[in-house]
């Protein structure tokens, strides 16, 4: 048998290598993030770049061996924020180790960054004050309770009391701060026991809007309210009590509006998919309005929110058809493209005139890189990935549809071994991407390196987008809510069809099937409704709903538990709650099945994967458990860049034993 190091995996690399470009109020100039993969450190070194628009080639701009984040141009162009680990020699020696980030200034013509905060709770998502005066930012409170100052046991008290990437926050909030941009004392502008989810300046400078649900049931909500807040300080005032979730927000340059994101939910016990909408609220106590009503997408997870000097128009992001990309809405409800092709837009920003935008994106070949959009249409800026690219072994996907059994165009893509040979079969192994409400598409980001993996080993690959995934309208997203297992099974079963019959380099014999998150569910769920896989591999996944429920750092709130049971908790509907459990399907499971947890997973809790190995095991059935030590659920994103590399190794080692 092979030793596992002799599956030679090609270079790993950062999701994203190119991120959060910040172009400069003039429009001149571009601040990024540069982020590569030190192998022998089993670590990722990020720091801050600089893109001239006049000059060819960009330069980086900070240095150092702790990472550099979060550039942000003063609104006058002089001043360039960050947030670093880095150490100040003042600092204890273990404090050094453990320091968590801190806010620094600098000229942004270059210069030595200047540490303006010392904050127990780090530092996060800085923002200047209109006149650059002074700095919001996040950090961590503790305002639970222990018996000794050394003590690390945990007093728990509120359900919300650990985050998967971030680990247990007992007694522990998110709170606004601001602090002079010179440098000084530090204010608290929040203080209880909430958390503050994103804020955003009012134009002149006096109020900070906020989200949050400071009700003392905030726990058991999934709605979330506006708040505003003095900068001098003062009590929070409600501004709106919201129908449902809200996640980001920005007031308007007239100060006459604050736009939102979210969406408004009739039942708060049974919550059904539905898009998330753009919508404006009147600073005036006025209704809010939804611009997006009439364009059937859902904003795209954490995308940035952006008005025009003029407010009467925003800038958001939206998936479609796998791309992502900027459009621009007005006050009027019209919703047009901005960036355009075959493409994932990442992060975003734009000049003061509203006449540049800078972003990065990535395609099916080629990782993030930074972009622009201006009169001369769009084209790609940096190349950093060059050198990076000549060492992987990317075949070029190719896009297919099908047509499901309910009439339903279903897009999904293909990629050949990289090695292709006409006239050979090739073993197959079909992906389901996580969320359920996600999806696939145009990009070269982790996931898909995983697919070239596969194909630089002699695998075809397959991933689709079946029903749940977004970018295709909220009845394509939501026809599964309430019936996980069902139409999404099919649509994978179809797509499995499809692709044998008309591509004859398949060999139908030797299919795989693998996933995490969503997909380790709906792998867990295949196994246990069909054996027409030869191999199967399930990551991060979902075995059990009933005890996901109570252990999972979402499992209680009304997604995803309650879509499934109808508004119900598990000990109320028992019956559905298992019959929508993979678990329960255990004795139809007769696929070789690898099973990879991660033991820090808060969101899919490594119990999940421990219940179905022990219950293949009693069952005879042939199955492997690999726990990755220190690692969350973002494992193959985020994880240490050696973990990542063994995780691939087995898939490879799996796959090549059952389906070879």
């Amino acid at each position: 048998m092979k030793k596992l190091s002799e599956y030679k995996i090609m270079p790993i690399f950062p999701t994203t290598p190119v991120s959060d470009p910040q172009i400069s109020p003039d429009g001149t100039r571009i601040l990024f993030t540069y982020s590569q993969v030190n192998m022998e450190e089993d670590k990722y070194e990020t720091q801050i770049w600089i893109q001239d628009l006049k000059e060819k080639n960009p330069r980086q701009f900070t240095f150092g061996k702790q990472n550099s984040t979060n550039p942000c141009w003063s609104p006058d162009g002089k001043l360039i924020l960050f947030t670093s680990s880095r150490p100040s020699e003042d600092d204890p020696k273990e404090e050094k180790k453990k320091k968590k980030a801190q806010l620094y200034v600098l000229p942004a013509d270059g210069g030595e960054g200047r540490q303006i905060t010392q904050v127990e709770g780090g530092v996060q998502k800085p923002a200047w004050s209109p006149n650059g005066k002074s700095i919001l930012f996040f950090s961590h409170v503790f305002k639970g309770e222990k018996a000794t100052e050394e003590s690390d046991v945990k007093i728990i008290r509120r359900m919300k009391y650990k985050h998967d990437g971030r680990g247990f926050s007992v007694g522990e909030y998110t709170h606004l701060f601001v602090v002079p941009a010179k440098g000084g004392k530090v204010k608290q502008l929040t203080d209880g026991e909430y958390d503050v989810e994103a804020a955003s300046w009012s134009p002149d400078g006096k109020t900070i809007a906020f989200i949050s649900n400071m009700d003392e049931d905030a726990d058991k909500s999934f709605f979330r309210s506006i708040y505003t807040v003095p900068v001098k300080g003062g009590e929070p005032e409600l501004l709106r009590k919201d129908l449902g979730r809200i996640s980001d927000l920005q007031w308007s340059p007239d100060g006459k509006y604050i736009a939102y994101t979210g969406r408004e939910i009739e039942d708060p016990d049974l919550v059904w998919h539905k898009n998330s909408e753009l919508f404006v609220l009147p600073v005036g106590r006025g209704k809010p309005k939804c611009l997006t009503a009439g364009f059937d997408r859902t904003l795209s997870r954490g995308g940035e929110l952006k008005w025009t000097p003029d407010s009467k128009a925003l800038y958001v992001k939206f998936p479609n058809y796998g791309t992502n990309h900027v459009y621009k809405v007005t006050m009027k409800g019209e919703v047009e493209p901005v960036t355009e092709g075959n493409m994932n837009v990442g992060s975003y920003s734009l000049d003061d005139a509203c006449c540049k935008v800078a972003f990065s994106a990535s395609d099916a070949v080629t990782p993030s890189e930074l972009w622009i959009w201006d009169e001369e249409g769009q084209r790609k800026l940096t190349d950093l990935n060059k050198r990076l690219l000549k060492k992987l072994h990317v075949s070029e996907p190719e896009e297919f549809w099908f047509t499901a059994s309910d009439g339903v165009k279903v897009q999904g893509w293909i990629v050949k071994p990289y090695e292709f040979k006409e006239g050979e079969k090739y073993p197959t192994v079909i992906e389901i991407h996580g969320g359920p409400r996600g999806g696939y598409g145009f990009n070269l980001g982790a996931a898909e390196h995983e697919f070239h993996v596969l194909a630089d080993h002699g695998y075809v690959v397959v991933y689709t987008n079946p029903r749940a995934s977004t970018g295709y309208g909220e009845q394509f997203a939501g026809i599964i809510s309430g019936h996980w297992g069902e139409r999404d099974y099919d649509d994978i079963m179809e797509a499995t069809d499809y692709v044998i019959e008309n591509y004859d380099y398949i060999d139908p014999k030797r299919f795989g099937v693998l996933g995490g998150s969503y997909g380790g569910f709906m792998t867990n769920w295949i196994v246990g409704h069909t054996d027409r896989y030869k191999a199967a591999v399930t990551q991060r996944s979902i075995s059990n709903w009933y005890s996901f429920h109570g252990t999972s750092d979402i499992g209680w709130m009304t997604l995803p538990t309650h879509e499934l049971i109808n508004g119900s908790d598990p000990w109320d509907d028992l019956e559905l709650c298992m019959e929508k459990s993979p678990i329960t399907y255990v004795k139809n499971m007769v696929t070789p099945l690898l099973i990879i947890h991660s033991e820090n997973d808060h969101r899919c809790p490594m119990e999940q994967g421990e219940q179905l190995y022990i219950a293949l095991k009693k069952l005879g059935r042939t199955t492997e458990f690999v726990r990755f030590p220190d690692e969350p659920h973002g494992l193959s994103r985020t994880g240490k860049p050696k973990h990542r590399e063994e995780r691939l190794q087995h898939f490879v080692r799996w796959f090549d034993r059952y389906l070879k």
